[in-house]
């Protein structure tokens, strides 16, 4: 990179920081976008000069991470540090991780992390709970509710079907395959809706998730462009008429957005299941890829 001043070096410290929320030597020198902890060291003498003259207080940061962390405690939105990534507002998992050891998060916020998997029977009881709130229990919901993910289930029990069938319940399949017409497919969301309270609007997005509606939100969008659209064929209410209408530039913006807000890249699945976000072969059709790894490079401006 070109030489800096010290005013340039100081933009760039507090940039990395905001947009990486650390700034260590290590984590300097890998962005390409800003001089080596050398250029830096040969102006302030010190890594920690730098971030003086910067004005960057980790402590404090840590500070205000550990109150928020605690709020979410308090009101029962967060149960389990790993569920960290999916609450709007708070930082990742892997950043928390970077902030306290285990021992230290475990002491701090009251929260026992398992360095191995839950056992059988922990799984089976932690279902069962959950399955007295919820009709059908999803690994999104485990995850957020318990924080057991995928990988300990599939350790277990091989699949998700499979541990649905130990614990006696019927595996409901999400169909790829379209096998009803338009008319019956507008008659099915009309009866979920109806059944789960929602006789003025219908069901949202986030509700064919949870009671597992059998078609995917691409299906839904493929044969009625929108979930709107949807809701108006069968006889509901729409709240307000949004038609967005994305370019590349407008795509960069909103994923980059998304991934300030979970510290993180979302996969794929997640960006399909978000109802605020457009379905995966908009993005893909705008960035002309169909590897979201490759979407993201190209938001963040990864060579």
């Amino acid at each position: 990179m070109k030489s800096c001043n010290e005013s340039e070096i100081i933009w760039q410290i507090k940039e990395h920081y905001r947009k990486y929320g650390k700034t260590t030597a290590k984590s300097f020198n890998e962005n390409k976008e800003t001089c080596s902890s050398a250029t830096v060291k040969r102006y302030f003498g010190h890594w920690e000069n730098a971030k003086k003259e910067a004005g960057i207080n980790e402590e404090e940061k840590k500070d205000r991470v550990e109150k928020l962390i605690k709020e979410k405690i308090e009101t029962g939105e967060l149960r389990h540090i790993s569920a960290i990534d999916g609450i709007e507002g708070l930082p990742s998992y892997k950043y928390v991780k970077t902030l306290w050891n285990r021992e230290e998060i475990e002491e701090k916020f009251g929260i026992k992390i398992r360095k191995f998997s839950y056992s059988k029977e922990e799984i089976a009881e932690a279902y069962r709970e959950i399955k007295e709130e919820y009709r059908a229990v999803t690994l999104l919901i485990m995850k957020k509710e318990k924080g057991i993910g995928a990988s300990v289930v599939r350790r277990h029990f091989g699949t998700w079907n499979e541990f649905l069938r130990s614990m006696g319940d019927e595996p409901v399949h999400v169909i790829t395959n379209v096998t009803h017409t338009n008319e019956e497919l507008i008659e099915l969301y009309r009866k979920l809706s109806i059944r789960i309270g929602k006789e003025q609007y219908g069901a949202t997005l986030r509700d064919l998730i949870k009671y597992e509606f059998p078609y995917s939100k691409s299906v839904l969008a493929s044969r009625f462009t929108g979930i709107n659209n949807l809701r108006r064929l069968a006889g509901f209410e729409v709240k307000k008429e949004v038609i967005p209408k994305y370019n590349k530039q407008s795509l960069k913006l909103l994923l980059y957005k998304n991934y300030k807000k979970y510290g993180r890249r979302l996969s794929q699945t997640e960006i399909a299941k978000d109802e605020n976000l457009p379905n995966p072969s908009s993005i893909f059709y705008c960035f002309q890829t169909t590897k979201i790894t490759e979407v993201w490079n190209e938001v963040l401006n990864v060579k």
